[in-house]
Parts: C-alpha cells; sequence; structure tokens
C-alpha cells in the first residue's frame, strides 16, 4: 500500500526509475567497467585506480560493495576484500591458440582436460546452505536440486567450486546438447526435467575450501585438493586431467574429446594461481575444426534487426545485426548480419526476445556504422560459428581511424548463450584480432 501510494504521488518518468530501482533493473545503457572508471574518477580524478578497484570485483562481483569501501577506507579497504563464500568471484577464461604446437611451444608441461558443452557453474556452500551461480553472477540454486544435494552431502563445511553442468540422458549415459541444459531455467518442471534428464557437475577448480583462500595456489595443487573431496560422488565428478608436455599426446587428447562428442580440451599451466576475472594464457582452449572453419566460435550480442520478407516476414525478422565487445571503450560494435542457422521455431523464439528489447534509438553503448530497421538494447548473446574473419569496411569492430574493421564470413547461429553469459563476456575486438592473425596457421582436422 505504501508503494502504491508513492507510485501515485509521482511523475512517469520518476515512478518508472522508481519501479527500476526496486526490481534492480536500471536499464541505464552503462557496463560494470564504466561505473569502476567512474569511481576512479571520482575518487583520483583519472583512470589510475581501474586496476585495484578491477581487482576486487573480480573477488566480490559487487560494485555497492567496492563504492562504499572506497569512499570509506580507501586502497586499503580494496586490498583487504577477500574470496568469500556465498559471494561469486568472477571466472577465469581461457585464451586461444591455433593448435597443439603453438600449445606446448608457448606453455610447455600442461594438465590437459576436456572441454564440456555445458553450462559453467560456480558452487558455493556454507555450513548446510548452496547457492550456485552462472558465469554472469546469476543465482541458479533453484535449476540444480541434484548439485544442492550432492554438494551438501561433501565433508567439509564451507567450500567454493568451479564447473560445468551438463545434463544427460541415464539410459545411455548421452550427454545433451546445451540447449537442453538451459531448458531448466524454466521454474515450472525442474523436478520432473531433473528426474527424466538429470545432470552432472565435471568441476574442474577449487577457490575456497573450510575459510581457507586457494586461489594463490597452483593449479596442481587446486585439482589435487578437489580430486580427493569429490572421491565418490557421481553427481560432482572431477574433470580428468592428463599431464604432458607432448603435442602427439595433446593432439590424440583433443581429438578423442572431440570423437566422444565434446567441444576439444582446455590446457593449463600446472604452476598457475586461479586468477579471477581475467583471460590469459595459464588456460588455453583448443576445439573442434572443421575444413574451412574458424578453430572456434564466436559469441557476439544482438544489436538491431532488419524487417523480414517472404517467409521471413512471419518471424517478423529477416536478418539479424551483430555486434562484439570492445572492452578498452566498453561498448559493442559490428562484426556481421546474421540470417542462418534457426529453425522456424528458432526464429519465433527469437522473435519474442526482441520484441522486448526494441528501442526507438541506438543505443549509448552500440558503435555501429549500418543502421538496422529496429535497434536492440545489447542484451542476447549468440554463438555463431564463421568460415573466416575477413577485413571489412563496413563494420565497426576493430575499426581505427582509415583502417578497415573485421566482419564474420558466412557467420551460422550455433546456439542462444544469454543463460550462461552476459553481453559484456561476449567475444572482445582483442580476440577477435588475434583470431583473424591466427587463422592462416595450421589447425588440427579431425
Amino acid at each position: 500500500d505504501l508503494f502504491a501510494a508513492l507510485l501515485g504521488e509521482l511523475d512517469a518518468a520518476s515512478a518508472k526509475h522508481l519501479v527500476r530501482i526496486t526490481m534492480g533493473k536500471m536499464r541505464l545503457g552503462i557496463g560494470d567497467p564504466t561505473v569502476l572508471d567512474a569511481l576512479s574518477f571520482a575518487k583520483q580524478g583519472d583512470r589510475s585506480l581501474r586496476p585495484v578497484l578491477e581487482g576486487a570485483y573480480n573477488r566480490s562481483s559487487d560494485l555497492g560493495l567496492i563504492a562504499r569501501t572506497l569512499w570509506a577506507q580507501g586502497i586499503s579497504g580494496l586490498d583487504a576484500i577477500k574470496v568469500t563464500v556465498g559471494k561469486p568471484i568472477r571466472s577465469q577464461l581461457a585464451e586461444r591458440l591455433p593448435n597443439p604446437e603453438a600449445v606446448i611451444k608457448k606453455l610447455g608441461l600442461v594438465g590437459v582436460q576436456p572441454k564440456y558443452d555445458g553450462l559453467r557453474v560456480q558452487i558455493h556452500k556454507d555450513a548446510g546452505e548452496v547457492s550456485i551461480f552462472s558465469r554472469n553472477l546469476e543465482t541458479m540454486t533453484p535449476m540444480f536440486p541434484e548439485l544442492v544435494e550432492a554438494t551438501n552431502a561433501l565433508a567439509v563445511k564451507s567450500v567454493i567450486l568451479d564447473g560445468e553442468a551438463i545434463a544427460y540422458r541415464p539410459e545411455s549415459e548421452e550427454y545433451v546438447p546445451f540447449q537442453e541444459t538451459t531448458a531448466r531455467r524454466r521454474k515450472e518442471g525442474i523436478d520432473e526435467f531433473a528426474a527424466t534428464t538429470p545432470l552432472r557437475a565435471f568441476v574442474f577448480d577449487i577457490m575456497f575450501r573450510d575459510g581457507t583462500d586457494l586461489t594463490p595456489l597452483p593449479y596442481e595443487q587446486r585439482f589435487a585438493i578437489v580430486a580427493d573431496l569429490l572421491e565418490g560422488s557421481d553427481t560432482l565428478q572431477v574433470a580428468p586431467l592428463t599431464r604432458t608436455d607432448s603435442v602427439d599426446v595433446l593432439t590424440r587428447e583433443l581429438l578423442d574429446n572431440i570423437s566422444r562428442g565434446l567441444e576439444g580440451v582446455v590446457a593449463k599451466r600446472l604452476d598457475s594461481p586461479y586468477q579471477a576475472g581475467a583471460r590469459n594464457f595459464n588456460w588455453v582452449k583448443l576445439k573442434r575444426n572443421t575444413s574451412g572453419q574458424l578453430t572456434d566460435t564466436v559469441d557476439v550480442v544482438l544489436i538491431g534487426y532488419y524487417g523480414g520478407k517472404g517467409k521471413r516476414a512471419e518471424f517478423g525478422a529477416g536478418a539479424l545485426l551483430a555486434g562484439v565487445y570492445d572492452s578498452d571503450k566498453d561498448e559493442f560494435v559490428s562484426i556481421s548480419k546474421l540470417g542462418t542457422g534457426l529453425s522456424d521455431e528458432g526464429w519465433r523464439d527469437l522473435h519474442k526476445q526482441m520484441n522486448r528489447l526494441e528501442v526507438s534509438e541506438k543505443p549509448a553503448r552500440v558503435n555501429s556504422v549500418l543502421v538496422p530497421d529496429v535497434w536492440l538494447r545489447p542484451e542476447v548473446v549468440v554463438e555463431v560459428l564463421a568460415d573466416e574473419i575477413t577485413p571489412s569496411p563496413r563494420h565497426t569492430a576493430g575499426k581505427v581511424g582509415d583502417q578497415p574493421g573485421f566482419a564474420l564470413r558466412f557467420p551460422r547461429i550455433v546456439s542462444f548463450r544469454s543463460a550462461d553469459k552476459k553481453p559484456e563476456d561476449a567475444t572482445t575486438v582483442n580476440e577477435i584480432r588475434e583470431m583473424f592473425q591466427q587463422q592462416h596457421q595450421r589447425p588440427v582436422r579431425e
């Protein structure tokens, strides 16, 4: 009643923002990196505090805590923000290299693990309370009752695990595609879904155990801890690790995992710490490659669409305008038009998503020379496979001065990834530039 009365006293604009504040969905058109820059400017007058702020953010994922701490305690307070059970930390991410030869040349001795096509999960246990977070820091605990039960059964008081959840068919032990795993995001029918299509989490890291922050430890030591902890669990399984400095062994592991229907492998430095929020060569991914295609997919963000013609008219969109993330400028820059890879039902589902994202003007964080029929708020993340990356004067991804940007040649939609990735988790311009340079190096083919 009080809230309704307050709304009644406000004008339309004020009422809109009050509702958004209450729901925690401000939609201001700025990303977390811009907020970190703003805090640095407000306190220091420049961006010099950004590395310290980003480090605290990666450990806590709490902008409010960081702002309060900066003002009350300064830099020393930010340094004191530690990994805490119940607060998700930013996931460590993997870099790309084109082939096993490049991996061994750069890293030497590595630990090799399968790369699963599942949902990245961060599992927290504090006494009898279990919380499960997605890669984009959303709470997903209700989706995974079997993971909650298995985590509660572990012989620890507190723990943080990192892994990949993937559903399977119990009669055949066959793992299902990513989209079937994420179907659990519907709030109804989760128990029934879990009964017919249960899932496992393949755990590949541990960041915290019984009051101790394990992130500074070398990976080989962290892996030994998590392997011992999960011994005997069927639902929480440790991702197998093969140690090698051999190109032949790494190649065999890659092809073996691809033949089992997995995405590929991840090679890790055995002496590396867990670096929250970092994407570097401590972890390197090698994925499936087919002749004439890039060695990896690209995660793009939909920024607009063009009206459909003929059969496409019923779907509301004929082609999609997609962008990647420019992390230096905190904006989304165009890289391709998309029009293939979806079934008719997929187009209908996508149109429902786009309806709620339509805006009358180009969003503030979108940089595109091309103008679609309809602009979209940059929220939907789509995984795309393309033949190659080419220079393009029409797209703004990587464009500097008179130099052309980049475009995707023959892109096809593979899957929707908004379930586990925020727009800022999309492929970055720097990654596109690296992929452009790597694409002519010799890949491994099946």
